[in-house]
C-alpha cells in the first residue's frame, strides 16, 4: 500500500550542476521522482483566508539580532563555475544580499579515504572553495558554511555511523581550521541539511534521530576546537504537510525528539526551511489541523519555552515560477517574495532569511553550458535570476521579477527597524490589508498589501507632508502629499505590495532647494547647472533613487524634477552619457492611451519645417528653433506627435518631454515652454 505524501521543500542542490559525475547518479535520481510524485499529490485542503492576528514571540527582543537579515542560497563553488564567480557575486551584491550560504560537500572535497581535500577545485572550474569563499568575503558577504553529508566511499552502502563519524569529525577540523580560525572568513556552519527528510538524513546515514543528535555533540565538539569563535546552525528542517512517511519526521517531531535526546544545546541557532505549498498568508491542512504561520510560531515559541530560547533562521524559503502544480508566476513569485520576509521578520527571534535559489537549476545531468529546461519542474524555476550561457549581467532577460522585488526590499528596508505591525489581514477596518512599519532616525517606510480582488483605499497617519509611493519592484508610482500628515493610498490588489517612504533624502546633496525639500549633488548637480537648471529642469520632487532599467531590469540611479527625470549610467563614464533624461513624454502618451505610433504622419513637409524619418513627424516653427537652440536630440529626443491644439495651446511631444506655445509671451524667451511632466506624472493628486 502506498501513501501519497506532501513535502514543503525541494531536493537540495548541493550535487546538481556539475557536469562531472558523482557516483550518486541513481540515488539522485530515486530523489528526482520522489519529489516529482509528491508535488502532483494535491493538499487534502486549498489556502484559506488568513488567521488570527500575528502572535510575537514572548522571547526578549534585546536576545536576537535583526539588522542582517537578507540572505539568499547560490552554492558558489560547487554549482558556479569558476569563470562566472564574479559576476555572480556582482549580482548578488546588487541585490543587497547580506548573507550567502556555501554547501561544503564533503563527498565532493574528499572523495578518496584519507585523500587530500580538494580546495582549489576539480580541474573544471568546480569545487574551488577558495576562489569562492574568498571572492564573497571581499566583497562583503556574509557566509553560513554548509557541512554535509556521508563520505563518496560509503554511498548506496547501508553503514554504520561507527564506520564513517570519525573520518566525518576530522573533515569537520579540516573545513573549519581553513576557512575559520586561519582565514577567519567563516563563522558559522550549518550542520547537514534537512536530517529529518528520508532522502537527506535516512539515506545519508543518519538512521535515526539519535544518530543526528551523536552527529551534531560531535560536529559541535570539533567546529568549537577548530574555532572557539564560531556558531553552530542547526540543519535546515523542512515542514511535511501530510501524513508523515516512514523514515520522516515533520518539524515540531523532530525538534521534540531532539529536545528529549539532549541535542538542545548541540546548536547554537534553531534552523527551518521554509517552503509553503500556498501563498505566505495561507492557512493550510497538516494532518489532523491547519495552521498558517502564525500558527507555527507559536508552536515554536512553546517548544522553546521548555528547552531554551534560540535565534531562529531560515536558510531555505521560495516558491518556484514553474508550470504545473503549486507552480505560480513570476510576478506572483515577486509579490510572495515580499510578502513572506515581512511575514516572519515581524517576529524579533527570526534574524535571517535565505532565498533559494540566487539562480534557477538545471537537472544535475545536464552539461553546464546547455540550457536544457523543463517548465514544470519547480527546482528549476526558483531563482531569482533565470539561467543563462554565459553568465551576463548586462543580458536584458535575467533579472526576474522576484530578483527587482528583492532589490527593492533590500533597498528600502536595509538598516531600518521593525516598529509596528499594524494589519494582519482581519482588521475590522482593513480586512485583507498587511500593514508593517520601519523605521529609524527620521527615515520610514511602510510595507503594505492588499489581497481583495479590487483596489482597497486608506488612510495614513504620517510623521512626514510627502511620501513616495514605490511599486514593489522599486520605479516610483506617485508622491504622496498633505497637509494635516494623513495620506490617501490605494492599495492594489491580489497581494502587491507597495512601499511608502518618507523622511529625507538619502543622498547627499550639495544643492538644497526649500521650495521643494529636495536637494542635487554629484553628475545630477552639474548636469542640472550646465544644461540649463532650473528653467530647463524645474527644481527636484525628489531625491536620489534605485529604480529598474525599463530595459535591462538593473539598477539605476534615478532622480525626478519637475520637468523630467534623470537617470545615471556609469557605464558610459567619459562620454556625454553619462546622464541621460528619462522618456517622460512618452510615458505620459501611454498613461493617456495614445500610441504616438499609430498616429497618422503629416501630409507633406513643410520648408521651415524638418520631419523625422524614424518617428514620421514633423518639427515646425514656432518650435523648432526652440529644439534645435536648447539641446536637441540628446535633450528632448525626436518628436512623438506633430504639433496639435490641446485646452487651447499648441503642444507637441518629443521622447522627453512636451512642448508649449505661449503667444502671449511673446518677444521674451517665455514664448516657448517646457511642460511641467515630472509634477504631472508623478506629484499630482
Amino acid at each position: 500500500m502506498y501513501t501519497i505524501y506532501e513535502l514543503s521543500s525541494p531536493p537540495s542542490c548541493q550535487l546538481l550542476l556539475s557536469p562531472l559525475a558523482t557516483g550518486n547518479e541513481p540515488v539522485m535520481r530515486r530523489h528526482r521522482l520522489l519529489f516529482l510524485i509528491t508535488l502532483f499529490a494535491l493538499l487534502v485542503s486549498i489556502a484559506r483566508p488568513a488567521g488570527p492576528p500575528a502572535r510575537a514571540s514572548s522571547w526578549p527582543i534585546s536576545r536576537f539580532d535583526q539588522s542582517s537579515p537578507f540572505g539568499v542560497v547560490a552554492n558558489l563553488a560547487v554549482n558556479v563555475r569558476r569563470d562566472e564567480h564574479k559576476a555572480m557575486v556582482d549580482l548578488m551584491r546588487e541585490a543587497g544580499v547580506q548573507w550567502h550560504r556555501e554547501d561544503f560537500s564533503w563527498e565532493r572535497l574528499q572523495p578518496q579515504r584519507g585523500g587530500p581535500y580538494r580546495w582549489g577545485g576539480d580541474g573544471y572550474g568546480f569545487l574551488n572553495y577558495d576562489d569562492a569563499v574568498t571572492r564573497l568575503r571581499t566583497s562583503g558577504l556574509q557566509i553560513v558554511g554548509l557541512l554535509a553529508y556521508n563520505p563518496a566511499w560509503l554511498k548506496s552502502k547501508t553503514a554504520p555511523l561507527d564506520d564513517w563519524i570519525g573520518d566525518w569529525e576530522k573533515f569537520v577540523r579540516a573545513v573549519v581550521s581553513r576557512y575559520g580560525r586561519e582565514r577567519g572568513e567563516i563563522k558559522h556552519w550549518e550542520i547537514w541539511n534537512e536530517p529529518n527528510l528520508r532522502m537527506y538524513g535516512y539515506e545519508n546515514g543518519l538512521y535515526t534521530i539519535d544518530h543526528y543528535a551523536r552527529l551534531l555533540s560531535v560536529t559541535r565538539r570539533a567546529i568549537t576546537e577548530a574555532d572557539p569563535q564560531a556558531v553552530i546552525v542547526l540543519g535546515g528542517l523542512a515542514s511535511v504537510w501530510s501524513e508523515v512517511p516512514e523514515h520522516f519526521h515533520d518539524t515540531f517531531d523532530y525538534l521534540e525528539l531532539l529536545g528529549a535526546a539532549g541535542a538542545w544545546d548541540s546548536f547554537d541557532v534553531l534552523n527551518l526551511h521554509a517552503y509553503r505549498p500556498g501563498p505566505p498568508e495561507g492557512r493550510f491542512q497538516r494532518r489532523e489541523r491547519t495552521m498558517d504561520f502564525a500558527d507555527e510560531m507559536q508552536e515554536l515559541d512553546m517548544l522553546m519555552q521548555r528547552f531554551g530560547a534560540k535565534p531562529i533562521w531560515f536558510t531555505e524559503t521560495g516558491w518556484g515560477s514553474h508550470q504545473g502544480p503549486y507552480g505560480i508566476t513570476e510576478e506572483e513569485q515577486a509579490y510572495y517574495l515580499v510578502r513572506w520576509y515581512a511575514l516572519a521578520l515581524q517576529y524579533p527571534n527570526v534574524e535571517k532569511i535565505f532565498w533559494y535559489n540566487f539562480r534557477n537549476n538545471l537537472a544535475y545531468w545536464t552539461p553546464y553550458d546547455n540550457l536544457l529546461f523543463d517548465e514544470s519542474v519547480p527546482d528549476w524555476h526558483m531563482g531569482l535570476i533565470r539561467r543563462t550561457y554565459p553568465l551576463n549581467p548586462d543580458a536584458p532577460t535575467l533579472r526576474k521579477p522576484a530578483f527587482a522585488a528583492y532589490r527593492t526590499m533590500t533597498n528600502l528596508l536595509g538598516g531600518l527597524d521593525r516598529i509596528a505591525t499594524l494589519a494582519t489581514g482581519n482588521r475590522a477596518d482593513l480586512p485583507g490589508v498587511y500593514w508593517y512599519r520601519y523605521g529609524k532616525d527620521e527615515r520610514g517606510v511602510e510595507l503594505l498589501w492588499n489581497l481583495n480582488a479590487s483596489p482597497t483605499t486608506i488612510t495614513l497617519p504620517c510623521p512626514c507632508t510627502e511620501a513616495r509611493l514605490r511599486h514593489w519592484n522599486g520605479a516610483l508610482a506617485r508622491i504622496v502629499t498633505s497637509d494635516t500628515g494623513d495620506l490617501r493610498v490605494t492599495l492594489p490588489p491580489h497581494g502587491e505590495p507597495i512601499y511608502l517612504e518618507y523622511g529625507p533624502d538619502r543622498h547627499t546633496s550639495t544643492r538644497y532647494f526649500a521650495e521643494t525639500g529636495h536637494g542635487i549633488g554629484g553628475v545630477f548637480r552639474q548636469y542640472w547647472e550646465r544644461n540649463g537648471g532650473l528653467a530647463q529642469f524645474g527644481y527636484p520632487i525628489t531625491g536620489e533613487l534605485i529604480e529598474p532599467d525599463p530595459n535591462t531590469g538593473k539598477a539605476r540611479v534615478v532622480q525626478y524634477f519637475e520637468r523630467n527625470r534623470f537617470e545615471y549610467f556609469p557605464e558610459h563614464a567619459g562620454t556625454p552619457y553619462l546622464v541621460q533624461i528619462g522618456r517622460l513624454g512618452d510615458d505620459q502618451l501611454r498613461q493617456q492611451g495614445i500610441r504616438w505610433q499609430n498616429l497618422p504622419p503629416a501630409a507633406s513637409t513643410r520648408r521651415e519645417c524638418r520631419r523625422f524619418a524614424e518617428t514620421q513627424r514633423m518639427l515646425c516653427p514656432p518650435f523648432r528653433a526652440y529644439w534645435e537652440q536648447r539641446g536637441g536630440l540628446s535633450m528632448y529626443g525626436m518628436p512623438l506627435t506633430d504639433a496639435y491644439i490641446v485646452n487651447g495651446r499648441l503642444v507637441q511631444y518629443f521622447e522627453r518631454n512636451r512642448f508649449e506655445y505661449h503667444p502671449e509671451n511673446a518677444g521674451t524667451p517665455y514664448d516657448v515652454l517646457l511642460g511641467l511632466l515630472g509634477v504631472e506624472l508623478f506629484a499630482n493628486p
